[in-house]
């Protein structure tokens, strides 16, 4: 007769997989997202992605190499966009 193996409880959570897939191209960063028959709100999604770039390593990098001024008008330039 085989034992039986418990299974040892795990320390916190487990890892969540990524909600929405992200990649980067030559002409920006792509995410996938659930089409759920919507009407997506582009404006607030962009300021959404706005802020997770100020609050990301990315904007240390941006305003070291450019300074603040410059990295605030590139970061006017992060915007979402829906393509086919």
């Amino acid at each position: 007769m085989p034992k039986s193996r418990k299974r040892k409880p795990r320390k916190g959570p487990a890892p969540q997989p990524p909600s929405q897939p992200l990649w980067m191209e030559d002409d920006g960063v792509h995410a996938l997202i659930p089409d759920e028959g919507q009407n997506l709100d582009l404006a607030s999604m962009t300021r959404t992605y706005q802020e997770k770039i100020r609050h990301s390593p990315l904007w240390n990098t941006m305003v070291a190499e450019y300074g603040e001024a410059k990295a605030e008008r590139m970061l006017k330039e992060f915007k979402v966009e829906l393509k086919p």
